[in-house]
């Protein structure tokens, strides 16, 4: 900014009320604004005008609110300087400073000052601006594309290049609105600069994906109310996946299913009665219910297996004629009633282990070298977690383990086996470790002297 000679002062240059070129602008905006209200105040109406008058008012407005925005942006970070009204009043910034003044928050001061630097990169730009030609959302819905332009390393642009993509955006920002312009600025690179952007576009759409696979995170928790609450983030891709699969389970039209999607205990055809998030929660559950499993890690004997722990006395009343009456337990702990559970139990991995009086497993276990798939399920329903005292790891997740090692003349059996996380499993064969089994079926480590 160059500064006129003025009457001199110690140590610079001091301006009269007014006589700087923008104090006599900004004295002269606050007056003709002040006239404007006292006239609509007095009883000028602009409903009064024609309505070619009322357009040309509007419009003219517009543009001057445009244009005192592009003013404050510029003015802003000119004050926040040395020998400044924030310097001088120990604000940061004169955004701060303003903010205090006006005894509002400064996000949208500092918004516009750091709007107002960026488009000192981009000239064309902040003239529209200053004219009133483009608003300032435009403004910056343009130069957040812009300057995600490369403009420094192997792949910068060149001048020329950099000059036409600045016209683009500023043709965009005269024929569409500030949304469109963000979504049009997202193909900017494409525009502009093709071989460019193919290459740049391949390698930021693979750090996003390794950032979204970090960022992936999924976990459940019960309600009490005999459901869960889901909460987690995945990749589009595969986000794009799971919403094409359940639109196409609650796709009205659909024929491959019959006797449309179950609501308390009827069908609902067409979806009717049901919201869309409904419709979406029923088609979720029918995509577990009807889950590939061949391809997934076997376990238990399984891929996918849930167990319905069952009382032989539960199993014999069953079916009465009321319907089903009694009630089981998954190895997860979450009851479920046994006409659910025979339910799931025609197209999906749930099995039932019906439990005497004393809750021994009747119809699991066999002698095998090894332990089997409904061995491993009768471990797992007696010990949810590792056995060894204190420790916490799930059985899922645990191996199962010879008591009376094999070798001796153990037996492969229920009774004779025992489920260990890894850490714990390596510590019952090291011969550092004495190991003691006690009658709650738990076992301790202690290092031999």
């Amino acid at each position: 900014m160059v500064r006129d000679d003025g009457a001199g002062v110690a140590g610079g240059t001091e301006w009269g009320l007014g006589s700087h070129p923008l104090l006599t602008a900004s004295t002269s905006l606050t007056t003709a604004l002040a006239a404007a209200h006292g006239a609509i105040d007095s009883g000028s109406d602009p409903s009064w005008l024609v309505p070619a008058e009322q357009g040309a008012l509007l419009e003219s407005l517009g543009r001057a609110q445009a244009s005192l925005d592009a003013l404050l942006m510029r003015v802003l970070p000119a004050c926040s300087g040395p020998d400044s009204i924030a310097d001088d009043t120990a604000c940061r910034t004169a955004a701060d400073w303003l903010a205090h003044r006006q005894h509002t928050r400064a996000n949208r001061l500092h918004a516009a000052s750091k709007l107002g630097q960026s488009l000192a990169r981009w000239p064309r730009l902040a003239a529209a601006l200053a004219s009133g030609e483009i608003t300032i959302d435009h403004a910056r819905a343009a130069v957040e594309a812009l300057d995600r332009l490369p403009r420094s390393g192997p792949d910068a642009l060149d001048p020329e290049t950099l000059s036409k993509a600045e016209t683009v955006m500023l043709g965009h920002c005269r024929e569409f609105t500030p949304v469109q312009i963000r979504t049009l600025g997202a193909r900017l690179l494409e525009a502009v600069a093709p071989d460019v952007a193919e290459r740049l576009e391949g390698e930021r759409l693979a750090d996003e994906e390794r950032q979204a696979r970090r960022e992936t995170t999924f976990s459940m928790s019960r309600t009490g109310r005999g459901t869960r609450r889901f909460r987690g983030e995945i990749p589009e891709l595969h986000a794009s996946i799971l919403e094409a699969a359940l639109r196409a389970v609650t796709n009205p039209r659909r024929t491959h299913l019959d006797g449309g999607i179950p609501y308390d205990g009827a069908t609902v055809q067409d979806g009717q009665r049901l919201t869309d998030s409904q419709r979406l929660g029923q088609a979720f559950c029918t995509l577990v219910e009807n889950l590939r499993t061949d391809r997934l890690p076997v376990h238990g004997g399984s891929p996918v297996t849930v167990v319905v722990t069952i009382t032989e006395e539960t199993l014999r009343r069953e079916a009465t004629e009321h319907g089903y009456a009694g009630y089981g337990t998954t190895t997860g702990g979450a009851p479920v009633s046994v006409g659910e559970a025979r339910r799931l139990g025609c197209v999906h991995g749930v099995r039932g282990a019906v439990l005497g009086g004393a809750s021994e497993v009747l119809d699991l276990g066999r002698k095998v070298r090894l332990h089997q798939g409904p061995q491993r399920l009768a471990l797992e329903l007696e010990h949810p977690t590792c056995q060894a005292r204190g420790c916490d790891v799930p059985a899922p997740w645990c191996e199962t383990h010879h008591r009376y090692e094999w070798a001796k003349g153990g037996h492969t059996s229920v009774a004779d086996g025992a489920l260990l996380c890894p850490h714990h499993h390596h510590r019952v064969h090291d011969p550092t470790y004495e190991t003691r089994w006690h009658d709650d079926d738990t076992v301790t480590f202690h290092r031999r002297c």
